[in-house]
């Protein structure tokens, strides 16, 4: 700091003043200027003896007023100097969320809002929750941050909903990464009594008035690949819904995969699947993949066919969203949470205690409905370009 601007703000600056009225602009200080005002020459209101280029740096927010006098509203007291000015890129992030806020309002959703502290925040084995306590006197209560709002939603959907959707912060531990974030923010939406192709035509829709709103290219072309055909192409392996641990550990090997950490079967299809098949298809084409293996259903549907009743969508290398044909068998539901509760002591992880609304909302009858959940910063990351989903959570953290 030199020793004019010093004196200045501890002698004669008027600290940290309201707004003033008549101000004939306002902002922060760039390289002395203030828009096409050059403020070098400027007298400071509460000290005409001074001028701005003594004592106005980068950063500086100030108000020019008449008579050729400006007034330092806040001093940049960094010592990085001026930051640059992130208002206009997360201000297309706001208004993202605001288009699709509007593409389910014209449609005819109902958004609704779900709990942040829950329970039991899901029981997939993959995931690790954050989890907290309540402390009441003596009295301590488990709760963890929601890795998902499904549970819940689904308990709506029970309940008698229809169309619904929610735009919530979701929790996942252990997870940072150019795509990945602990925190991140979740789109989900349900069709009671719809099917997946409902979901699929919610998400094409959705993301071509987004893009044509945000004035950004849409994909080229819609393509749909099921798993089978894919590991038939790119592994030259016949996919069934009965093919076993062993014989997907046999061609991890033929494929040269490094199998080292897989404990189960979905660790041997998801490591094959990582490596030789997902993001093989044009980045530029907005991609479904269906019919996954049986022992991948987590809360979907497993079809006639054997294949669970799920697919995943991909744009710019960008795995967006996840979508069940859901299963709404309490009982099936019941045996899939306990089994993933067995896989996550088998894999050395804590257990989590089950959500009893949430099967006695399965007891009371939840319709026949599709889902899916959304990465909205994913989303958002796929229609502007951007590669590190840190660029939009910088200025936070």
């Amino acid at each position: 700091m030199s020793k004019t601007r010093d004196q200045y703000l501890q002698t004669h600056w008027n600290a940290y003043p309201e707004m003033p009225r008549g101000a004939l602009r306002w902002g922060r200080v760039e390289q002395m200027r203030l828009g096409v005002q050059n403020l070098t020459e400027w007298k400071m209101k509460d000290h005409e003896n001074t001028r701005g280029g003594e004592v106005l740096i980068d950063g500086d927010l100030v108000a020019i007023m008449g008579g050729n006098q400006v007034i330092l509203l806040a001093p940049n007291l960094t010592a990085r100097g001026a930051r640059s000015d992130q208002w206009p890129e997360l201000k297309k992030w706001f208004e993202f969320l605001t288009h699709l806020r509007q593409f389910f309002n014209e449609k005819r959703f109902q958004e609704v809002k779900t709990p942040t502290l829950v329970q039991c925040p899901g029981t997939e084995p993959s995931l690790d929750p954050f989890e907290t306590t309540l402390q009441l006197g003596s009295k301590r209560q488990k709760f963890y941050l929601p890795t998902s709002p499904e549970l819940n939603l689904k308990k709506l959907l029970a309940e008698g909903a229809e169309r619904i959707y929610e735009i919530a912060p979701v929790f996942r531990n252990g997870e940072q990464s150019e795509k990945h974030s602990p925190e991140f923010t979740m789109l989900e939406w349900y069709r009671s009594f719809a099917s997946l192709s409902a979901i699929k035509m919610d998400m094409i829709e959705m993301i071509e008035q987004i893009a044509d709103k945000m004035k950004v290219e849409r994909p080229l072309e819609v393509l749909t690949f099921t798993m089978p055909d894919l590991f038939k192409k790119y592994c030259q392996f016949d996919l069934k819904p009965m093919t076993t641990e062993a014989e997907l550990k046999s061609l991890a090997q033929k494929l040269n995969v490094d199998v080292k950490s897989a404990t189960c079967i979905d660790d041997y299809f998801y490591l094959i699947f990582i490596e030789h098949i997902e993001n093989k298809w044009p980045l530029d084409r907005l991609v479904f993949v269906e019919k996954y293996p049986p022992y991948q259903a987590a809360l979907a549907r497993v079809g006639a066919d054997g294949w669970a009743e799920r697919f995943e969508v991909y744009w710019k290398g960008l795995e967006l969203g996840n979508a069940f044909h859901e299963l709404n068998n309490p009982i099936l539901q019941k045996q899939r949470a306990q089994e993933d509760l067995e896989k996550k002591k088998l894999m050395g992880k804590p257990t989590v205690e089950l959500d009893d609304m949430f099967f006695i909302a399965l007891d009371y009858g939840l319709p026949p409905s599709a889902g899916i959940a959304v990465g909205v910063e994913r989303l958002f990351m796929a229609l502007t370009n951007m590669k590190d989903i840190k660029n939009l959570q910088k200025i936070f953290n």
